[in-house]
C-alpha cells in the first residue's frame, strides 16, 4: 500500500521533462551548483520533494533500514545518474524504477544537490579490521579513494550501512541482473566470500 501512495505522489504534478542525456543532466547540475543563489535554491526545492524519499532513506537522508543506503553526503553527480540507471533499467528496483521514471530531470537534479549536502552519520567510532583494510587497499582504493569519499560519479562508500554493503558486495560477486551492467561485478571475482563481511565493515566504519 505504501508503495502506490509513494508512486502516486512521485506522478502527482509532475511535467516529466527529462534531458536527453545523463552528461546533459550533470552539466546542468554543475553549473547550479556554482551559482551559490542557484544552488540554495535548487537544495531548498529538493528538501520539499524528499519527503517522498524519506520512508526509506530517512528524513536527513541517513537511512532507516540497515538493507538501505544512506544518501546524506552522497556524490550529487553520482546520485543523478542513479535516477537515470533506474529510469532506464539498467539498474533494477521497482519501487526507484517507478519514482525515478516519474521525476522531472529539474527534480532529480534538486533531489541530488539537496541530499549531497546533508551530514552523513559515522557508524562506529572504531575502526575497522585490518583484514578489511587490506582487502580495501587492494580493490577499492583506486576508484573510491583512501577514506571512501569517492569522486564525481563514483559513489561515496565511508558510513554506509554494513547490511547493505554486505548485501550489495554479495550481489556483485554473484553477478545478479540489479546491478549486472556494473564494473564491481568484474572486480568482486577477485574477492573471496570470506573477505566481503570484514571488508563490509571497514567500509562502514569510515569516517
Amino acid at each position: 500500500m505504501w508503495i502506490r501512495f509513494l508512486l502516486s505522489m512521485a506522478c502527482s504534478g509532475c511535467m516529466l521533462v527529462q534531458a536527453d542525456s545523463v552528461e546533459e543532466s550533470i552539466t546542468t547540475l554543475l553549473s547550479i551548483k556554482s551559482q551559490p543563489e542557484l544552488h540554495q535554491a535548487a537544495i531548498a526545492k529538493g528538501q520539499e520533494r524528499a519527503m517522498l524519499c524519506g520512508y526509506c532513506h530517512g528524513k536527513d537522508g541517513n537511512s532507516v533500514k540497515d538493507n538501505i543506503p544512506n544518501l546524506a553526503e552522497q556524490n550529487e553527480e553520482y546520485l543523478l545518474k542513479q535516477f537515470h540507471v533506474f529510469a532506464n533499467g539498467e539498474r533494477k528496483s521497482y519501487v526507484m524504477e517507478q519514482l525515478s521514471k516519474a521525476l522531472s530531470d529539474e527534480e532529480r537534479i534538486n533531489l541530488s544537490l539537496y541530499f549531497a549536502s546533508l551530514k552523513v552519520k559515522s557508524n562506529s567510532e572504531e575502526e575497522g579490521s585490518q583484514q578489511g583494510r587490506d582487502k580495501y587497499q587492494s580493490f577499492c582504493f583506486a576508484c573510491h579513494g583512501d577514506e571512501g569519499m569517492g569522486n564525481k560519479d563514483m559513489p561515496r562508500l565511508a558510513g554506509q550501512k554494513k547490511l547493505f554493503l554486505v548485501q550489495t558486495l554479495k550481489a556483485f560477486k554473484q553477478g545478479k541482473s540489479v546491478r549486472a551492467n556494473s564494473p564491481m561485478v568484474k572486480i568482486m571475482r577477485a574477492v573471496r566470500s570470506e573477505d566481503i563481511e570484514p571488508l563490509a565493515d571497514y567500509i562502514s566504519k569510515l569516517p
